[in-house]
């Protein structure tokens, strides 16, 4: 038996082998019934990569894709002899869908055994793949363009019980390359003096697809995924190399006592549009009654932090994300579209079974179009653009496990040629672990939003519940009070910045039963913001601009809400804010210099607060933002003519269409 630990660590490994073997049970799989047919409504489009009849006698797990420079598909898996346990005998496998065929290629082992001996008992497992790009300013490196990189990890396997999970033995990260698209691979190289540590125990990269940056002073940086077990504590760690892979560094880290609301593992990581990285990371904390554990905003089952500075360091420490439904699981990411690449919105995807208590059921994509910051949910009406798919599987919620025979597990993504998703996950009708299906996906299939029209090659996402209506001008949207709103993608650049700004809309409603927010940008709860709202409980529209130094506050002696037309603008002058409505300046206060957002990516919202509170009822029109602040003169030109030609305008929405998508 051999291994990459140092030679200080070998002497301990058959004693840990014994005593881990003799303490640990089989996996247990699900509980047994009658094997039934599913719903499967994306069958056209499947295939199935790797079957598993034996479970839990030897399985296929743990997923992971990407696609190669030449447009490849490289779709890898643990293929576990004996045993679907963790750390049983397995391989790392690879099935190859190549540019332009229709036909995978037949599995092939790209790593297995100890080094010198290939069919040794080992574990080989936790395919990270990431491919690397040559990117225009990036660091000059040897490595060619295309390169794909495949990091594993490693743990030796007793050979007098192969079958057994020998939890005990430590991990060792390794490392693989193919220079040709994925047909042929370097043999594994051990990375234990760069990223391992002797007092880690258990220890995993991926298992997910790693990210290249291409966004801001790290571009051309490739970042994985780590987890491990140092003693008693749990940790969680970025990995990073700047010269294509010939060497790496331990970057993020943090470790925690396992209490039960940080118990953390699995990292995803996704880009953001503002150069950050989302650490999208699981949440195992699974104490309470089964009540507790069954609402997701009492027990998350998700976390996410920030780095701010290519992995190097958390900017933001992990933070769990309440109301996410999923149960302590793996969950893929994938950015799918980005406005700084000419995208009209910005896009995420998140792919994992959808309820929050095992067993592991229900797989399903969700979005979030604002970097994070919210996600689709799974309760909505069927076909809503506010909910996630469920890929596999009855959606009706009702349904029983064995009525549903929708069992989903972990899961990769990949973007497809021309836009399209690709996904790689576990499924079966009675256990998970019953076979890796690849599926082919539109943005018809994943629910999303329609559009509406902004500035030149921009547009605004508009979510069910807004319709079109007659407007002040034209047409105008008219917002349900329920679903209904619209939401500005973030920008690099923002609309509303440090210095003066207006902005502007028409607006009409009539329902006094609750506040109302007409825009709101950024922040809340005292962080940098800009919001205006009505609330006719209070008989006002209040308005609010809050920065780094202070806040300003103005109201109305009126609420408006008659069903008329009304116009109103909320300006900012050199600290001083103004409400006008109709022409009027009916309120004014100073204190609120400077910017009025902070360095987290967030958006604009017309029609409801950031958090999704405050749903506006009623209709909007002709709605603007200006990098200046107009005098009386231009906003009752603006009133009176509906004007195009004020200078200084950011953002314009003039609300009279709602665009379905890919139309």
């Amino acid at each position: 038996m051999t291994t990459h630990r140092s030679p200080r660590y070998r002497a301990v490994l058959v004693a840990a082998l014994v005593s881990a073997t003799a303490a640990l049970t089989p996996v247990q799989s699900a509980p047994a019934v009658a094997e039934v047919a599913t719903v499967d409504p994306f069958r056209t489009r499947t295939t199935v990569l790797f079957s598993s009849p034996n479970v839990p006698s030897g399985c296929y797990r743990i997923p992971a894709i990407v696609r190669a420079v030449d447009g490849s598909l490289l779709a890898f898996a643990e293929h576990r002899f004996h045993t679907c346990a963790d750390k049983s005998n397995m391989e790392v496998v690879l099935r190859r869908l190549p540019a332009g065929a229709t036909r995978w290629l037949p599995a092939q082992t790209v790593a297995r055994g100890e080094d010198g001996d290939p069919e040794a008992p080992a574990t080989r497992g936790n395919p990270g793949p990431v491919v690397y790009r040559k990117l225009p300013g990036a660091p000059s490196t040897g490595a060619p363009d295309g390169r794909i990189l495949l990091m594993g990890t490693h743990n030796p396997v007793d050979p007098a019980t192969p079958g057994k999970n020998h939890e005990g033995a430590p991990r060792t990260p390794y490392l693989q390359h193919s220079d040709d698209n994925g047909a042929t691979w370097s043999p594994p190289r051990s990375m234990y003096e760069e990223l391992d540590d002797p007092t880690w125990g258990h220890m995993q990269t991926a298992p997910v697809h790693g990210i290249q940056l291409t966004r801001g002073a790290h571009a051309g940086r490739l970042v994985i995924g780590v987890n491990y077990r140092a003693g008693q504590q749990f940790g969680l760690m970025l990995a990073y190399t700047d010269d294509g892979g010939d060497t790496w560094h331990k970057g993020a880290q943090v470790e925690y006592a396992p209490a039960e609301r940080q118990n953390l593992g699995e990292l995803s990581l996704v880009e953001l549009v503002n150069g950050d990285i989302l650490v999208w990371a699981r949440q195992n904390w699974n104490a309470g009654t089964p009540q507790e554990q069954a609402d997701p905003n009492v027990l998350p089952h998700r976390s996410i932090a920030i780095s701010r500075d290519g992995g190097e360091t958390y900017h933001r420490d992990y933070t769990n994300v309440p109301g996410f439904e999923a149960p302590p699981i793996q969950s893929s990411a994938l950015r799918l579209r980005a406005t700084d690449e000419g995208d009209a919105y910005n896009r995420i995807l998140t792919m994992a079974p959808s309820v929050n208590v095992e067993p592991r059921i229900r797989p399903t994509i969700r979005s979030t179009f604002d970097e994070g910051l919210s996600w689709q949910s799974v309760d909505t009406p069927l076909d809503s653009t506010d909910e996630g798919v469920q890929v596999w599987g009855t959606n009706d919620r009702s349904a029983t496990v064995e009525e549903c025979a929708c069992w989903g597990g972990y899961s990769d993504m990949v973007e497809l040629r021309g836009g399209d998703l690709g996904l790689l996950y576990e499924r079966g009708t009675t256990d998970y672990r019953s076979e890796i299906a690849f599926v082919r996906l539109s943005h018809r299939d994943l629910h999303t939003p329609s559009t509406t029209p902004d500035l030149r090659g921009r547009s605004a996402l508009v979510f069910d519940g807004v319709t079109t209506a007659k407007g002040r001008y034209g047409r105008a949207l008219e917002f349900d009070g329920q679903r209904g709103r619209v939401q500005l993608p973030y920008r690099t650049t923002p609309v509303l910045g440090a210095g003066d700004f207006t902005v502007s809309a028409w607006i009409r409603y009539e329902d006094k039963s609750r506040d109302q927010a007409i825009f709101w940008a950024y922040g809340q709860n005292g962080e940098p913001e800009v919001w205006l709202r009505a609330e006719p409980g209070s008989n006002r529209i209040r308005g609010t601009v809050t920065t780094a130094s202070g806040s300003a506050s103005v109201s109305s002696a009126r609420a408006y809400a008659d069903g008329a037309w009304h116009h109103v603008a909320l300006r900012r002058h050199r600290g001083t804010v103004t409400l006008l409505v109709d022409g009027t300046a009916v309120a004014s206060a100073s204190g609120a210099a400077g910017a009025v957002q902070s360095s987290d990516p967030t958006p604009i919202y017309i029609g409801q607060r950031l958090d999704g509170a405050n749903r506006f009822h009623g209709a909007m029109d002709e709605f603007r933002v200006y990098d200046r602040a107009l005098s009386g003169l231009e906003l009752s030109w603006l009133r009176a003519t509906n004007t195009s030609g004020i200078r200084g305008l950011t953002a314009h929405l003039p609300m009279n269409a709602v665009i379905p998508p890919g139309a």
